[in-house]
Order: C-alpha cells, then structure tokens, then sequence
C-alpha cells in the first residue's frame, strides 16, 4: 500500500469514533430539544457512548502497537535508551517513557541504568 493511502486511511480511521460521538452528541441535543420519543433519545445517547467507547478501544490498542514496536526495537538495538526509542518510533519521550514503565511493570523488559534523566535510562529484554 503506497504510504500517503496508509496515512490517510490511518487519519481517518482515527477520526470514525469522535465522529461518531459527535453526531451522537448533535442526535441527543435535536432529540431533547424537539418533540420525539424516549427512544430516539436513547439510540442518540446510544450512538454517543458507541463512539466514545470507539475512541477509547482506539487509544488502547495504539499503546499495545507502540508496546510492541518498542519490544521489537529493543530485540535489534538492546541498551537503547529511552530518548533513542522514542525519537526511533517518532513518538515524544513522555509517552516512550510510559510505555517503558508499562512494559517493566509487565517484566517484558530491563532497566539497565539508573540515571537521574529518564531519557537517559537503557533497557534490554528481559531473560
């Protein structure tokens, strides 16, 4: 798949569930505000909560992707440093450094150094 056709179904696919909370949303505020029924109220709210729980099983399964990326680079680059993964998979130190302390919480992987700088700390799998 060319690259700018990967992006931009990866941005859009990104954008269904605050779109479909969004028209949920607008659903449940036309709904209250005119003279409907208890179950147009309810599909609208229902439409509301399906997008927000879209949106939440979005950003769930994008920390395990990027979990996994970071095992993976660790598996070709051990020692790396947390600065070093974060700037490899594109993502800012912050959120490398949560997923790093998600994943030793789980064991998957080894903090090696115990600098004071987070960015400077290295990690390795573990055995």
């Amino acid at each position: 798949m060319p690259k700018p056709l990967a992006q931009f179904l990866t941005s859009t696919v990104t954008f269904l569930p605050a779109g479909i909370t969004a028209l949920g949303t607008a659903s449940a505020t036309l709904a209250f505000s005119a003279d409907t029924s208890a179950v147009v109220h309810g599909l609208a709210l229902a439409l509301a909560l399906c997008g927000a729980l879209l949106g939440a099983a979005d950003f769930y399964e994008a920390s395990l992707r990027r979990d996994t990326l970071i095992v993976a680079h660790l598996a070709k680059h051990p020692g790396a440093h947390s600065r070093q993964i974060g700037k490899a998979l594109g993502v800012p130190d912050a959120i490398a450094a949560r997923s790093l302390t998600r994943l030793t919480k789980a064991g998957l992987i080894v903090r090696e150094t115990n600098n004071e700088s987070r960015a400077l700390h290295s990690f390795r799998l573990s055995a």
